[in-house]
């Protein structure tokens, strides 16, 4: 039998937060006591072992602050009607330490990218990835790079190791 009919919804090929591969990976649980979306940069917050999306720039900068990429979890919906899939108030948000995973960039990206970090309003959001400064509202992270190439609001293939 063949088919006869085709639906015209076309899954995205990613989404923010995905795991890319199943290759090695270090996650960790951090509660965040603010919303945190999907693929975005979680920092150390005041309490030992909390998060929080980062706010200024020693956030990002700061080694020791950096605690991962808030992953994707089934136990959220993702339907690409919501804008922006998130864990709410309060959740244990799964953080990949070390790993490969999608991101929505806000600027170009390329594999000879720097990564940078929004920690000020604006673009896709605190927490966001791209590929250039934007003056006072990005910096640099260590411990990342991406791995494709992608133009601003699509999806790049990030690496981590934080």
């Amino acid at each position: 039998m063949s088919q006869t009919s085709y639906s015209e919804y076309q899954p995205a090929a990613a989404f923010e937060g995905q795991l890319a591969d199943s290759g090695l990976t270090d996650k960790v649980s951090v509660p965040c006591a603010a919303a945190v979306p999907f693929g975005k940069l979680v920092v150390q917050d005041t309490a030992d072992g909390t998060g929080k999306l980062p706010a200024a720039a020693g956030d990002v900068t700061d080694e020791k602050k950096v605690l991962g990429l808030s992953i994707s979890s089934q136990t959220i919906e993702n339907n690409p009607a919501v804008p922006t899939p998130q864990y709410p108030a309060g959740s244990v948000v799964p953080t990949l330490r070390k790993g490969r995973a999608w991101v929505k960039v806000e600027s170009d990206v390329t594999p000879d990218s720097d990564v940078y970090v929004r920690y000020a309003a604006g673009g896709n959001g605190l927490g966001s990835f791209g590929g250039s400064l934007v003056s006072s509202a990005t910096a640099i992270v260590g411990g990342a790079r991406y791995l494709t190439t992608a133009t601003a609001n699509n999806f790049a293939l990030l690496e981590a190791n934080f």
